[in-house]
């Protein structure tokens, strides 16, 4: 009778934590679900689509679309200072973020004003937050974008994902593809990059560093996107523009900014399964 009795409470308790863990993987399984393809988020944010167009200019020749993110900062009024005496137009994709001893607002309203692009990066620049869900990512998306049509009174139709738009760390792979196939039915288009300038780390790459590595990846390519940073520790960055144009230049190439008529550079995804 022991025997039997010890029997039974094992097996009652085996069975009592397969319960908990199924329904513990139930509720997981109900929040990815209502996160990723609850459809709630597309009735949100009902002015948020824009049209551009359906399709993309042909490009020809050697072109070079240099572009920074995560600005505006002093180093911004850096670059469009040397923007504008090598005649050169790029591209700002901005976030939220208030530097210290800078109007932002007077800055988004520069790049406009002088010709370059603008987009989206995000507000917050918090990875963790706006990719753990569709929801989260709209909403941040929003900010930004009221931030721009408030300073510039332009409606900005361009965007970048911070750390791209596939494999970040921050996100699973079902959210960030749902991210994805949300902002391309409201219209947006996003833009990766093929040329890493280097300058993305935790301490300040030097100026010669990423002249090397921008001349260096733009080998063999006739159409590069190259991926800058203008926050604010990227002094490096702003000094490096000038030197940077004048060599691609002497290769051949020529300075083009991103707007809705150029073909996107972007990673590879599943988004078509």
């Amino acid at each position: 009778m022991f025997f039997l009795i010890k029997w039974t409470k094992a097996k009652a308790f085996v069975a009592a934590a397969v319960v908990i863990c199924c329904v513990v993987g139930m509720l997981a399984a109900g929040q990815t679900t209502q996160a990723v393809s609850g459809k709630m988020y597309e009735g949100l944010y009902p002015d948020m689509y824009v049209n551009t167009g359906d399709g993309f200019e042909r490009e020809e020749g050697k072109v070079a679309y240099y572009t920074f993110d995560d600005g505006p900062s002093q180093n911004t009024i850096a670059i469009l200072d040397t923007l504008k005496e090598k005649g050169v137009k790029a591209t700002f994709f901005v976030t939220g973020q208030e530097a210290s001893g800078v109007d932002s607002d007077a800055i988004l309203k520069r790049i406009v004003e002088e010709g370059h692009s603008i987009g989206m990066h995000t507000y917050s620049h918090e990875y963790s937050d706006i990719y753990r869900s569709v929801e989260n990512y709209l909403a941040d998306f929003h900010k930004i974008r009221e931030k721009i049509m408030k300073a510039t009174g332009i409606e900005p139709k361009i965007f970048r994902f911070p750390g791209g738009s596939v494999k970040n760390s921050f996100a699973s792979p079902a959210v960030q593809k749902a991210i994805r196939i949300e902002m391309r039915r409201r219209g947006y288009i996003y833009y990766d990059w093929n040329l890493v300038s280097g300058d993305d780390k935790s301490y300040m790459t030097d100026v010669d560093t990423l002249i090397h590595n921008i001349l260096n990846g733009a080998k063999g390519k006739d159409k590069i996107v190259i991926l800058c940073h203008d926050d604010t520790m990227r002094v490096s960055t702003a000094k490096a523009v000038g030197p940077v144009i004048d060599q691609l230049a002497a290769q051949g190439y020529r300075f083009e900014k991103l707007t809705e008529s150029v073909q996107p550079v972007q990673f590879g995804n599943d988004d078509e399964t």
